[in-house]
């Protein structure tokens, strides 16, 4: 015997709202996992980012620490060419000043 129609309606009714219940939950899952995942990767992203930093800065603090005791030692090797180099620049530096200013 045939099912009666508005019976076999409010059956394929509630199916569909069945079969789109689980869809928002997987949705919901799947939204949560990607939310994760990308607070993750962007934590070990800002972490890369910042031990580079970090390198960067020590890097830069021993070049600048090991060119400051080369200046040094040209000043002390040479002091009357590092005293003329120094004049000679405030002159300059004195003139281009004047003309702007």
């Amino acid at each position: 015997m045939a099912q009666d129609p508005s019976a076999q309606a409010a059956a394929e009714h509630e199916a569909v709202l069945a079969q789109m219940s689980a869809l928002r939950s997987e949705l919901a899952r799947l939204a949560q996992e990607i939310q994760s995942t990308t607070l993750s990767r962007g934590q070990a992203i800002a972490r890369d980012m910042s031990d580079g930093m970090t390198e960067a800065a020590s890097y830069l603090g021993r070049k600048g620490h090991a060119a400051d005791q080369r200046l040094e030692g040209a000043v002390a090797a040479n002091p009357y060419l590092a005293l003329g180099l120094a004049a000679g620049m405030g002159i300059l530096l004195g003139a281009l000043t004047r003309r702007h200013g």
